[in-house]
């Protein structure tokens, strides 16, 4: 069978956008220095067993936080394996050490963003919801441009779109709250389109939802979310995805619903078309016990 190559022996600190398509070996560690954007048409590859590290920045201040954007038109390909998953946590996170952050550290760095060109039924974006087609603003920040592209911008008109792959990724301590109602999730889905494989992925310990879903196509399988402190699977903007094996356990403490699911963006009910229309089959809810609040299975 050979060797597996050592895990992390070296440290790659990551600073700059990634603009040419490049591969994250399993022998680096890498550490992102705050957000870091995957520009159209890079692809982002990692090898399985990589671990990637975000730097918490400066508590409040969603300028420094650290996260990892794939924006549209670029692609991640994050296959991992059942003995080699790829790993995105905090640099606080000795991942050697199972018991070195507890068990509801939150927040520590932003998360993973993926922003896709499917058909979005409303955007909360002014200027985006009056355009064909349709486009929307990551919730809480601007409408920033890099290398002339908008890279916070998610929606279009290609249902099929391919952001590439997401499989046996691990995901902790993510989440990050930029305004009221506004956060970087464990895990954002942005207009993901169904040629993107999403498949045995955990969410572990998020600030806010463990993965929220702003419309899109993209079909997942064995997704996890744990211990997060908003919701588990929060869905809206028109989704339509089909899912399968999903599994989600909500603590005693902070927390609110195992699923939060609106057809628009909660602050619109428009009921424009494409309509909320997912699929999801073989799901767990282990809710956060008797004697507790806001500890509900489904808010609809």
């Amino acid at each position: 069978y050979g060797f597996l190559p050592a895990r992390g022996s070296h440290t790659i600190q990551v600073t700059a956008n990634i603009a040419a398509s490049q591969t994250w070996y399993v022998t680096n560690e890498y550490v992102l220095n705050g957000k870091i954007y995957v520009l159209s048409p890079a692809v982002l590859t990692i090898e399985a067993g990589t671990v990637i590290k975000g730097k918490t920045g400066t508590a409040g201040d969603p300028n420094t936080i650290s996260a990892l954007f794939i924006t549209q038109g670029a692609k991640i390909i994050a296959n991992g394996t059942r003995t080699q998953p790829i790993i995105f946590t905090s640099d606080q996170d000795d991942v050697t050490l199972p018991d070195d952050l507890p068990i509801y550290a939150r927040g520590l760095w932003g998360g993973g963003v993926i922003l896709g060109n499917t058909v979005l039924n409303t955007s909360l974006n002014t200027i985006g919801n009056a355009s064909n087609p349709k486009f929307d603003v990551f919730e809480g920040l601007p409408d920033l441009q890099i290398n002339s592209q908008y890279v916070h911008r998610y929606g279009g008109n290609n249902d099929d779109d391919n952001s590439g792959v997401l499989r046996y990724v691990s995901i902790r301590h993510a989440g990050f709250k930029i305004t009221t109602d506004k956060e970087l999730n464990g895990l954002s889905l942005c207009c993901v389109g169904r040629g993107t494989t999403v498949d045995h992925v955990e969410i572990y310990a998020a600030a806010d939802d463990g993965v929220e879903f702003f419309g899109g196509t993209v079909n997942t399988k064995y997704m996890v979310s744990a211990f997060n402190d908003d919701d588990s699977f929060d869905i809206d903007q028109g989704y339509r995805g089909k899912n399968q094996f999903w599994f989600s356990i909500q603590e005693p403490g902070t927390k609110d619903n195992g699923g939060e699911w609106n057809g628009d963006p909660k602050e619109l009910v428009v009921s424009n078309t494409p309509l909320a229309n997912f699929e999801i089959y073989n799901a767990t809810w282990i809710g956060a016990g008797t004697g507790t609040t806001a500890n509900r299975g489904l808010l609809v």
